[in-house]
């Protein structure tokens, strides 16, 4: 019988007990260090397209698996299937539609200019979009092995990205205020609106006043005549009032800039205006009013009927007991009811009234407070108990705003630890 030669088996050393990502990261030989530097649009890296549908075959060496997936895991400058547009065309599209509109000899039609507006929304959400690809990459890997190479080019991409778009930035935002500043341009509700979005998007709030102010002083051009003939505006008609969701839109973009300055601008020419004032009542006190006129006639209708089910006195005296009984529920349940709406404070964080404002005023003015505590709020120390102890020319300029506005920024009584 023909011997057989036994090679003695190597022992494996025990293995530690480390998750097999560590393993592979511990190794020089898997990670993949590229030599030049990193850039948007690198040609020497996979890309998604070209992993999908051509995986290693079982007998390749495990290495070159791993060497294959290391490159598309640790290399951060992939190739992003969802480029940015280029926004060159379509804004030279867009400022000659813009030229157009303003040397037209009539006066242009409002579909025209919302539809010019459109395109100008569509352009800065394109500009303003967030780059999801690069979010993406931030998966557990990267976490799990704390890669801190990765946090510089993404800062230097950003910085690179804003460098690039701040020309179409500037272009388009011009682009729009030259169009609805010009006279002969009608700033309807829908072109406001765009073009509170559009600025909103792109960050500049610097012309929210200005054409807050033009949207209820500037002249009406009237249709169809030649030449152009101009109406007088009405500054304190309901249909000047600005909306409460684009003022609060722009008033979130201007405390996002800290510029008090123009935050306060905003709330001049939206919250503080006649017009809002107006709106307001029509839209909010107009039903329950009308409602409270009509309740006399239903107290005497339900106390007639109530009448007509007793035998023991006059249906007269009976019908004026009843329209007096329910008449007095009525008005007395009301009355504490609105009182309670207009002297509830607990929204109210640091700004409240002033001791002697009427209570329709305060009703009439709550978007107005509202507004001023956000900002104080913003303005101010985060917590709670140093606010009372801020310094400096801004602090004092606006404290003395809101003091001559009827209002108290961080009444005593009010403030926590003090009641």
């Amino acid at each position: 019988m023909r011997s057989i030669a036994l090679r003695g088996q190597r022992t494996s050393k025990p293995e530690a007990l480390i998750c097999q990502l560590c393993q592979l990261s511990a190794s020089p030989a898997v990670r993949y260090y590229p030599q030049s530097t990193r850039s948007y649009t690198p040609t020497t890296t996979l890309t998604r397209t070209a992993q999908i549908g051509h995986f290693p075959s079982k007998k390749a060496p495990r290495t070159q698996i791993i060497t294959s997936g290391s490159i598309n895991r640790y290399s951060s400058t992939a190739p992003k299937p969802n480029a940015p547009p280029v926004l060159g065309a379509t804004l030279s599209e867009v400022e000659s539609g813009c030229a157009e509109l303003r040397k037209s000899q009539t006066v242009p039609p409002n579909d025209a200019v919302v539809r010019l507006l459109q395109r100008c929304l569509d352009i800065s959400e394109a500009i303003a979009q967030p780059d999801r690809a690069s979010t993406k990459e931030d998966n557990e890997i990267s976490s799990l092995l704390n890669l801190e190479e990765k946090n510089t080019p993404k800062k230097q991409s950003k910085a690179t990205r804003h460098a690039q778009q701040q020309p179409s930035v500037d272009a388009l935002c011009r682009v729009v205020h030259t169009l609805l500043t010009d006279e002969k341009i009608f700033i309807s509700p829908e072109a406001l609106t765009l073009y509170v979005k559009i600025h909103t998007l792109l960050k500049r709030p610097e012309h929210f006043p200005e054409i807050f102010h033009l949207y209820a002083n500037k002249r009406i051009p009237e249709e169809n005549s030649s030449p152009i003939k101009y109406l007088p505006p009405n500054p304190k008609s309901i249909n000047s009032a600005i909306p409460v969701n684009l003022a609060n839109m722009a008033l979130d973009v201007a405390i996002e800039q800290r510029n008090l300055g123009l935050v306060l601008a905003i709330i001049d020419n939206t919250f503080c205006t006649l017009a809002f004032h107006r709106a307001k009542f029509f839209q909010k006190a107009a039903v329950p009013l009308g409602v409270l006129a009509t309740t006399p006639l239903a107290c005497y209708a339900v106390a007639s009927w109530a009448a007509s089910f007793q035998n023991t006195m006059e249906p007269s005296t009976a019908t004026g007991i009843a329209f007096a009984a329910t008449l007095a529920y009525v008005g007395g349940t009301s009355s504490v009811g609105m009182l309670a709406i207009t002297t509830a404070n607990d929204h109210m964080e640091r700004v409240v009234w002033l001791t002697g404002v009427p209570l329709r005023h305060r009703w009439m003015r709550e978007e107005e407070r509202a507004a001023l505590d956000r900002v104080a709020i913003a303005w101010g120390f985060k917590d709670i108990y140093l606010r009372g102890e801020e310094e400096g020319e801004e602090w004092e300029n606006l404290r003395e705003f809101i003091g001559m506005r009827g209002m108290v920024l961080d009444k005593t009584e009010l403030m926590h630890g003090m009641q």
